[in-house]
């Protein structure tokens, strides 16, 4: 089941969609949904593909479309994307493929390039942790994310983003910095930067709250 508030929206009132990264499950963003303003309408669905109880495997166009189904389950013609790792490939390429039906993306800890070292490592990780340690996500559903993601990215042109874009990324890893300040560059991306060398929904929730909330002001701020 998606986390997010069940309000339905109006035609022309954006819809805040979060997608969730690799290993990780819709709850992930509760600390930052609880801490955004609860009159707005906001929903964190399962990555589709990702959910233990799919066995299709992930294709991220189908990712893609699902997110518009999102949107029509809801009433919304207009949506707001937050996406973590690749919930943010995902989202980017949401707004790349309808610009206007998207009014602000946000991207956190989103690679532009994938670290492929990086994943190699924390798919060993995976592969020897014992299937009874993860909550709410399957084994294998997250070593086929981890796959995805040294993937999708390859398919991402930023120049092509002409969404309102705010890339955040933690100023203690380099390839984090490196892809926002490539964001910022290649699709006019304001950037900000969190001191964290972990997950940053688990450890700056309130303050991306924040972020996202000042970023996307213009609805998000209460009437």
């Amino acid at each position: 089941m998606a986390a997010g508030n069940e309000k339905m929206v109006g035609m022309d009132t954006p819809l805040l969609i979060f997608l969730h990264g690799p290993g990780q499950s819709p709850p992930a963003w509760q600390e930052v949904v609880g801490a955004i303003n609860p009159d707005q309408a906001m929903v964190a669905p399962w990555l589709k593909g990702l959910k233990p109880t799919e066995h299709s495997g992930f294709d991220i166009d189908q990712a893609v479309e699902a997110v518009f189904d999102v949107m029509e389950a809801r009433g919304a013609t207009r949506a707001d994307l937050v996406g973590y790792s690749l919930g943010g490939l995902v989202a980017a390429r949401v707004a790349i493929a309808h610009p206007d039906r998207i009014g602000h993306l946000v991207l956190i800890a989103t690679p532009l390039i994938p670290d492929r070292a990086t994943l190699n490592r924390q798919r060993r990780l995976v592969k020897l942790t014992p299937a009874g340690l993860f909550r709410g996500v399957d084994k294998e559903h997250i070593l086929t994310a981890l796959d995805a993601l040294a993937l999708a990215g390859l398919g991402i042109d930023p120049a092509a983003i002409r969404t309102p874009l705010l890339a955040i990324a933690s100023e203690d890893d380099p390839a984090s910095r490196q892809s926002a300040e490539e964001f910022a560059r290649l699709a006019n991306a304001t950037t900000r930067y969190l001191p964290s060398t972990g997950d940053l929904l688990k450890t700056h929730g309130p303050q991306l709250a924040q972020l996202i909330s000042d970023f996307c002001a213009d609805f998000l701020d209460p009437k």
